[in-house]
């Protein structure tokens, strides 16, 4: 797996399962709480506060940018008038996580918790951000709380799982997705991450099998699962070595939901590797239409770009997204890459490769080339005083 592809699957698998939790909106206002084993006794909510909840629960459910903004407007009113109102703070969080504003929706989930610690809602959603940020231990750990309090939670128990298989704790992951099987045979995502789990421990017959039985488990109206069940079989087919394979089952996936971005982020990857690069920006220019701010997309479509011989407009993909996340590790290499090798800038491109290494995961990838360019590219003398 590349690393873009890794990062992208990485931002997407837990908000994929958590998406019922985050859609929906806490509809009930004060009083005592009745989300686990042990209740909160709270204050009556103010009513000035509960009405501007309401207008914002109604206005969240409305598609557009303005009706979120003037929903995020009420729950802040809300709050401001009842600080106790832990659902406005919850729905807060949501707003803002859809918004992508990560440290802020977990602040404000932070907040509904220190109100009402027996609300399930914003632990499951706060684990979320958590895996967001790249905080697994941390999203782990408040999967498992909310797990012991509600054995019954399925959608939990899947998510803990997901996060145990992103720590290599294989065998756990699946002792939680079993679970969720012995209470739902017919559960798709259980089985999805059965899936992946063997996947990860490199026993791909058996991975095959359960991916399988997922897709014959979901229903034909179900496009976008479908998808991603066909998305999951082309990472199996390139593990084992047969992109053919893999480029079929991606372009079924996105045969079945064109806007399913995964799917298009991996064929893209895959006419890289053949050499097809107008094809690869096609794939990548399709996901930026719909996500004008996925970086990844970004990154890779600067790929596509060189391999085509427009360096200045590769150069303009990777320098536009480091504008936006200046310590973005695959901006960082590929636009070292491009000033080394294709654009006469060499001793300049060991900036990029110095502060690439600085940021970059221990398992990034790219490290062996960003170190071997080091080795190669004489330091700049210390200027003479």
């Amino acid at each position: 797996m590349t690393a873009a592809r890794a990062e992208h699957a990485r931002r997407r698998i837990l908000g994929v399962l958590l998406a019922s939790a985050l859609a929906s909106a806490a509809s009930a206002c004060g009083g005592a709480s009745t989300e686990g084993p042990e209740t909160v006794a709270l204050p009556p909510a103010n009513p000035a506060a509960v009405r501007e909840y309401m207008a914002g629960v109604r206005l969240m459910n409305r598609e557009g940018d303005r009706y979120e903004r003037r929903a995020l407007a009420r729950f802040r009113k809300a709050v401001e008038i009842d600080p106790n109102l832990w659902e406005a703070h919850y729905n807060l969080g949501v707003l803002l996580r859809r918004r992508g504003e990560l440290d802020e929706a977990a602040a404000a989930f932070q907040r509904a918790l220190a109100i009402n610690p027996t609300a399930s809602e914003p632990l499951l959603a706060s684990a979320e951000v958590a895996y967001a940020q790249g905080e697994l231990e941390e999203a782990a750990e408040r999967l498992e709380a909310l797990v012991a309090r509600a054995p019954d939670d399925l959608a939990a128990r899947v998510a803990l799982a997901v996060t145990l298989r992103e720590r290599e704790r294989y065998q756990p992951a699946l002792e939680q997705a079993r679970e969720v099987l012995i209470r739902d045979p017919s559960n798709v995502r259980a089985l999805l991450e059965v899936g992946r789990i063997y996947r990860a421990r490199e026993q791909y017959d058996v991975a095959q099998l359960v991916l399988g039985k997922a897709l014959q488990l979901t229903g034909e109206d179900d496009a976008t699962l479908r998808a991603e069940i066909q998305n999951e079989q082309g990472l199996l087919e390139l593990d084992r070595g047969d992109t053919q394979a893999a480029f079929l089952a991606f372009d079924a996936a996105i045969a079945l939901d064109a806007s399913y971005k995964p799917a298009r982020m991996n064929m893209g990857s895959v006419l890289l590797h053949a050499g097809d690069y107008a094809g690869a920006q096609a794939q990548y220019e399709a996901v930026l239409e719909q996500d004008r701010d996925d970086l990844s997309a970004r990154v890779a479509l600067g790929i596509a770009f060189r391999g085509q011989g427009e360096m200045r407009k590769a150069r303009r993909e990777y320098e536009r997204v480091l504008r936006v996340d200046p310590d973005h590790p695959d901006a960082l290499l590929n636009l070292g890459i491009l000033r080394a090798e294709f654009v006469d800038e060499r001793p300049q491109s060991r900036a990029n490769f110095e502060h690439f290494l600085r940021v970059a995961p221990r398992r990034h990838r790219g490290r062996p080339t960003a170190e071997e360019y080091l080795r190669i590219i004489p330091a700049p003398e210390p200027q003479q005083r």
